[in-house]
C-alpha cells in the first residue's frame, strides 16, 4: 500500500453543475451560522414549502403561503413587531411570485432576517441575512418568526442524506467529489500519474514496455486508493461510490483497502473528463437504492427487537418520550407526517406526550411546570440529534404501514 498522501488542512470544495434538476448543497458553514443566529432585537423569518409539481398543480404556492402567513399573524403580539413581519412577509411574497417564480427541486427552506424597513410603499424592507435552498425532500408546510430559526426539517433531511464520496479514475488521472443533499461537489485534490505513450518497437522491446505501463497503472491506482483512504477519514463519508471507463472501476475496487472498500455501494462506468451533472445523475439512483435498503434493514430492526421485547426498542409516543428522557435514543423512527401535540417542562425540558392520556399536573421528572406544545415530535428529533443520535424518515411505502401499526414512532436504543 502506497504511504497515505499529505491532504490539505482545509479541503476546498468547488459546487458546480445547479441545474434544474439539482438542490443546494448546504454546507458545515452555513448549518453553522444557522445554528449561532440569535435575534434579540429584530425576528427570523423562516419558511418550508413542499413545492413538487404534483402538489402545487392542485395547491398553488401562492395560497399556500398566504394562509400560512395569515396564521402567524394571528398568534403574534405587539411585542413581536407584527408590522415588521407583515413587511417581510410580503417582500419574500413577492420574492416567491417572481424571482423564484420557477422553483426547483422536491422542497425549499427560507431564511430571512429584515434589517432596515420603511413604511414607504407599504413596507420596503431590506434583509440583513437570507439564505434560499431547494431540498431533495418535500417538507411539512411551516412558517415562523421568532428570534431563532427553526431548523429541525432540515436537521432532518442532513441527518438522512449523510456524505457519499465518488471516485472517477481512470488509467492515468483521478477526480475525487461529494455526493450530499442530491449535489455534487468536486474536491480540490487530484491525481494524476504520467504513463510512456505506446511505442513503436517489436519483439521483446514492445513486450517490455507494455509491462512498464501496467506496472505505472498498478502504482497509479494504489495512490488513487491512498487518497481515497485519506478523504474518508477526513471527510468522514457514509458510503463510496466508484466510477471510470471499463474495467478501471472493478481494478480499483482491488487496491481499496477493506475499511473503505466495505463503504462501496455500487460502480458504473463514466470517462473521467466527465461534467458534474453527469456524475450526480449517476450517483444519485445508486445513493437512493442504498438508503431505501438501509431504511428497511433499519426498521426489520426495530420491529424485531419489539416482538422479542428486546430491552433496546420502543414504541409508542409515551414510551419512546420516556427513552428521550433517558438520552437513550440511538436511532429515532418515524412517519414524515406525524406531528402531535403535547407537553415541555419549562425547568427541564423533558417532553411528554400520550395518545390517550391529558395534562399532567406537573412534569413528572421534576415537578416543574409544563407547557403545551404543538409538536413534540419534531422537538424530540431535535434533541436526538442534538445528542449525537440519528433521526430515521421512514420514506418507503411498505414499510410506513409497518411502522404506523406501531404507534407512528419508535426508537432504536443505545443501551
Amino acid at each position: 500500500m502506497v504511504e497515505e498522501p499529505k491532504i490539505f488542512e482545509e479541503l476546498e470544495l468547488e459546487l458546480l453543475g445547479d441545474d434544474e434538476r439539482g438542490y443546494d448543497f448546504i454546507t458545515p458553514e452555513d448549518l453553522a451560522r444557522l445554528k449561532d443566529l440569535d435575534t434579540e432585537e429584530s425576528r427570523v423569518f423562516t419558511l418550508y414549502l413542499d413545492i413538487r409539481e404534483e402538489r402545487t398543480q392542485h395547491e398553488p404556492i401562492g395560497l399556500r403561503y398566504r394562509h400560512l402567513v395569515d396564521q402567524v399573524l394571528e398568534t403574534l403580539e405587539e411585542t413581536d413587531n407584527p408590522r415588521l413581519f407583515q413587511w417581510t412577509a410580503q417582500r419574500v411574497g413577492d420574492l416567491l411570485a417572481h424571482t423564484y417564480g420557477h422553483l426547483r427541486g422536491r422542497g425549499m427552506a427560507l431564511f430571512a432576517v429584515p434589517g432596515r424597513a420603511t413604511p414607504k410603499g407599504g413596507g420596503n424592507v431590506e434583509f440583513d441575512l437570507f439564505l434560499h435552498y431547494h431540498l431533495p425532500e418535500p417538507p411539512k408546510d411551516a412558517l415562523t418568526w421568532g428570534p431563532k430559526p427553526a431548523l429541525i426539517p432540515l436537521l432532518i433531511q442532513l441527518d438522512e442524506h449523510e456524505p457519499t464520496g465518488v471516485v472517477l479514475v481512470d488509467r492515468r488521472h483521478a477526480r475525487f467529489f461529494l455526493h450530499y443533499m442530491g449535489e455534487v461537489a468536486e474536491y480540490n485534490v487530484a491525481e494524476a500519474d504520467w504513463v510512456p505513450p505506446h511505442t513503436r518497437a517489436l519483439g521483446w522491446g514492445a513486450h517490455n514496455h507494455m509491462m512498464w505501463e501496467e506496472t505505472h497503472y498498478r502504482q497509479h491506482l494504489a495512490r488513487v486508493a491512498a487518497y481515497t483512504q485519506a478523504l474518508d477519514r477526513r471527510a468522514g463519508w457514509k458510503w463510496i461510490v466508484v466510477a471510470g471507463p471499463d474495467q478501471t472501476p472493478a481494478e480499483f475496487l482491488e487496491e481499496l483497502p477493506k475499511a473503505q472498500a466495505e463503504k462501496v455501494i455500487g460502480t458504473f462506468q463514466l470517462p473521467v473528463d466527465a461534467n458534474l451533472n453527469s456524475i450526480r445523475d449517476r450517483t444519485g439512483p445508486i445513493v437512493a437504492r442504498a438508503e431505501a435498503q438501509e431504511e428497511r434493514e433499519r426498521i426489520e430492526q426495530w420491529i424485531g427487537g419489539l416482538e422479542r421485547r428486546g430491552p433496546r426498542a420502543r414504541a409508542g409516543l409515551a414510551d419512546t418520550m420516556a427513552a428521550l428522557q433517558e438520552q437513550r435514543i440511538l436511532y429515532l423512527v418515524t412517519l414524515p407526517d406525524f406531528t402531535h401535540p403535547g407537553w415541555q417542562c419549562g425547568q427541564c425540558g423533558a417532553l411528554i406526550a400520550d395518545i390517550m392520556a391529558g395534562k399532567p399536573d406537573a412534569c413528572p421528572y421534576c415537578e416543574g411546570e409544563l407547557e403545551t406544545v404543538p409538536d413534540v415530535v419534531g422537538l424530540a428529533a431535535a434533541q436526538v440529534l442534538d445528542w449525537g443520535g440519528h433521526v430515521e424518515i421512514v420514506r418507503q411505502p411498505d414499510t410506513q404501514e409497518r411502522v404506523r401499526q406501531y404507534g407512528h414512532i419508535g426508537a432504536i436504543l443505545r443501551y
